[in-house]
């Protein structure tokens, strides 16, 4: 699934809701990350064209017994413009080339939440969000055992102690190819869908003082105006 999904098609999507970028399991705007060009040249599953992904991922349902596709899936859906737009053409991507048949349940965000700690899924589309943009806060919270935004409840030993060390190293160049390794696990052996990341892009009135967005991280930094102020 992970391989069939057309990503820049889903960016295209939901182009007039909200801008997003082509990203994989590391954000793709970090210094630790795999830069995006190389990401979308070379990577199966992010190229624009889809279909050397496709037949690789064709290629793995045989192996795994299910070359005929897979019927009657439930796919819970966050009750949210983007994941609506996504879910219906995610839907459509994986019928299309995998004969996968997901059937939609759309809930609010609390109902989403609630079925989703509990298992009560298939697939299921939302956000998930981190306090820093360096994988050592989102490794964890994301894919790390029993961590809070672990949907899939996916565990690799190999990847968890990688993540582990990523923690605990202080070497910038170190770190980099240990996160570059522990990339190469997800990509192996994918605890998600990745879809894409929002792209932000901050706006504000010359009177507008005491803001400083290139230290912004997400929308809700955005919000912070403790420091803000309006000049005559």
């Amino acid at each position: 699934m992970h391989l069939a999904l057309d990503r820049h098609a889903l960016v295209d999507v939901v182009r007039d809701v909200a801008p997003m970028l082509v990203g994989g399991f590391v954000y793709p705007f970090h210094e630790m990350s795999t830069p995006q060009a190389e990401l979308i040249s070379k990577r199966l599953g992010y190229q624009k064209d889809s279909k050397a992904a496709v037949q690789e991922a064709k290629k793995l349902m045989a192996e795994a017994g299910h070359a005929g596709g897979i019927k009657n899936l439930t796919f819970l859906v966050r009750d949210a413009a983007t994941f609506k737009l996504w879910s219906v053409a995610i839907q459509a991507m994986l019928k299309e080339t995998l004969n996968i048949e997901c059937n939609l349940k759309t809930v609010q965000i609390s109902q989403w939440f609630e079925d989703a700690a509990a298992g009560n899924f298939d697939l299921g589309i939302s956000a998930i969000v981190s306090s820093i943009m360096d994988p050592s806060d989102y490794f964890t919270a994301w894919y790390g055992k029993d961590g809070p935004q672990n949907y899939s409840n996916w565990t690799n030993p190999a990847f968890h102690d990688l993540a582990r060390q990523i923690e605990r190293e202080t070497d910038d160049n170190r770190r980099k190819t240990m996160v570059r390794q522990a990339e190469d696990i997800l990509e192996k052996d994918p605890p998600l869908l990745p879809v894409s990341y929002e792209k932000i892009y901050d706006a504000w009135h010359n009177k507008v003082r005491g803001q400083n967005p290139s230290t912004h991280f997400g929308i809700y930094d955005a919000e912070r105006w403790d420091n803000g102020w309006l000049a005559s």
